[in-house]
């Protein structure tokens, strides 16, 4: 799979663009910004007909300097005429000093008064109420859920022992029925040498 001059260009671009995809960071946040502008330079590049398209996990291995070297990749700087007026020829004028405002005219006629000041103390006791209901309403639902698992446990509990009396009662009547064969069995044995004797 080859990759275009083109697709090498758009690649720099958007990564001059946008950083490093290579080094996540931020936590899972950056992580997930980087996922998605992955999946979005894997689009431009595959949309790039020029050369072959590849998969987001084969774009993330493909690295510049493998296939092409540096020197076919040209930057191109702006071309500046340096003998241009305005440019290095003509002295650098430097542009003049702020002058001083005058100061602020107040009028002694004026009364003074202070900013009207916000309503904090409603919005403190609107905050605390709203995380006391939120308090309240997670307890609630980890006391609910709590009791939900504990008749789970309970109910698990209950067929367990259920299913051990079932095997006992299967054990003892399986025993019950092999002393029933055995006492059959002795009078037979015991009827038998009657006869012999």
């Amino acid at each position: 799979m080859r990759t275009s001059h083109s697709q090498y260009l758009t690649m720099v671009e958007f990564m001059e663009a946008n950083g490093d995809l290579s080094k996540p960071s931020g936590g899972p946040r950056g992580r997930n910004f980087i996922q998605m502008k992955w999946k979005e330079l894997t689009g431009l590049l595959n949309s790039d007909s020029s050369g072959d398209p590849k998969s987001e996990d084969k774009w993330r291995k493909e690295e510049i300097s493998t296939e092409m070297p540096n020197t076919q990749i040209i930057l191109k700087e702006p071309e500046i005429d340096w003998n241009a007026p305005s440019t290095s020829s003509q002295p650098t004028v430097a542009p003049p000093p702020p002058t001083e405002a005058p100061p602020p005219v107040i009028n002694e006629e004026e009364e003074w008064n202070p900013p009207p000041q916000k309503k904090r103390k409603n919005n403190l006791t609107k905050m605390f109420l709203d995380i006391d209901r939120k308090a309240r309403e997670y307890a609630s639902e980890r006391d609910r859920v709590y009791e939900e698992l504990e008749r789970d446990r309970l109910r698990v509990r209950e067929f367990e022992v259920r299913e051990r009396v079932r095997q006992r009662d299967e054990e003892l009547r399986m025993q019950g029925q092999w002393l029933e064969f055995m006492k059959e069995a002795m009078e037979a044995f015991v009827r038998f040498m009657e006869r012999k004797s």
